[in-house]
């Protein structure tokens, strides 16, 4: 069974100032919350099995959402920043 990756809409109050503005990234979660703008964000998460499963969040541009243990956040573009 899937840990699904729940993103929520983005805090207006997040400060992007001291943001990773890198072109690509790969998180790995480790429980921290992760806010991000302007970016192509794609879920990776694996099965009961191990085997690896992806969702892009298409309609999040910009959002944010706890990243669980054993889940790879793939993140294109725009702004971000965990806590």
């Amino acid at each position: 069974m899937l840990q699904a990756f729940a993103a929520q809409p983005l805090d207006p109050a997040t400060d992007f100032a001291d943001a990773d503005k890198r072109r690509i990234r790969m998180i790995t979660g480790k429980g921290t919350m992760i806010y991000w703008r302007g970016c192509n964000v794609s879920v990776i998460e694996k099965d009961d099995e191990g085997k690896e499963h992806t969702t892009p969040l298409y309609s999040w541009p910009n959002g944010q959402g706890v990243a669980a243990a054993g889940t790879k956040l793939y993140i294109v573009n725009g702004e971000v920043k965990e806590d």
